[in-house]
C-alpha cells in the first residue's frame, strides 16, 4: 500500500495548458500537407512553358512512335518534378512549423504564461535559424540571419496579437456561456423542489 503511495506521489503530473498555445504534433501535420500541396503546384504551374515546348516538338515530327517517345517522357518529367516540389515543400514548412510552435510552447513553458512576446520570440529565432542554414558564403548566411530574425519579429508581432486577442475574445464567450448553464441548472433545480413541495401540500 504504502508503495503505490509513492508511485503515485512520484508520478508525474503534466502542467496544465496554457490559453492560446497550439498542439505542435497538429500543427506540424498541417505545415507538412500544406507545404506539400504548395510546392507541387507550384511545380505543376511552371511545367506549362515546358508543356509547351513539347507540344511545339510533336508537330514539329508525324514519327508515332517519337510522338508516343516525347509524351510519355514529358509525362515521367512532370510527375517526378511535381512530386519532388510536394516533398521539398512539405518538409520546409514542415520543419519551420514544428520548430516555430515547439520554441513557441517551450517559451510558454518556461515562463508560465503565454503572450505575444513567446510568438515574436519563437518567429524570430525560427526565421534567424533557416536564414543560416540557406546555400552561400559564411557572410551571406550571417546577413540572412539578421534579416530573418528582424523579419520574423516584425511579422509575428501583429500576428500573435491578434492570435491572442481571438482566442480571449472566444474564451469570454465560453466563460458567459458556462456561466449561463450553470444559473439555467441551479434555476432548475429550485424549480423541480418547488413542484415536490407543492405535491407534498396537496396529499
Amino acid at each position: 500500500m504504502e508503495a503505490t503511495d509513492n508511485a503515485e506521489s512520484t508520478a508525474p503530473i503534466a502542467s496544465p495548458k496554457l490559453a492560446g498555445t497550439v498542439n505542435w504534433g497538429t500543427a506540424t501535420v498541417i505545415g507538412i500537407f500544406a507545404g506539400m500541396l504548395y510546392g507541387g503546384s507550384k511545380e505543376a504551374a511552371a511545367s506549362v512553358s515546358k508543356d509547351a515546348e513539347v507540344t511545339l516538338k510533336l508537330g514539329s515530327t508525324e514519327d508515332k512512335r517519337e510522338q508516343y517517345r516525347l509524351m510519355r517522357d514529358a509525362m515521367e518529367k512532370r510527375y517526378i518534378r511535381v512530386t519532388r516540389g510536394s516533398i521539398v515543400g512539405g518538409v520546409r514548412l514542415g520543419m519551420f512549423t514544428a520548430a516555430f510552435y515547439g520554441l513557441q510552447n517551450l517559451l510558454a513553458e518556461q515562463r508560465g504564461v503565454h503572450d505575444v512576446f513567446n510568438v515574436v520570440g519563437a518567429g524570430s529565432a525560427t526565421a534567424s535559424a533557416f536564414g543560416l542554414i540557406l546555400p552561400g558564403s559564411l557572410r551571406w548566411r550571417a546577413r540572412n540571419m539578421m534579416l530573418g530574425s528582424v523579419l520574423g519579429a516584425a511579422v509575428c508581432f501583429p500576428l500573435g496579437w491578434l492570435h491572442l486577442k481571438l482566442v480571449e475574445k472566444a474564451n469570454e464567450g465560453n466563460q458567459a456561456a458556462n456561466a449561463n448553464l450553470d444559473k439555467r441548472e441551479v434555476k432548475s433545480g429550485v424549480s423541480a423542489a418547488i413542484e415536490r413541495l407543492e405535491s407534498n401540500l396537496r396529499k
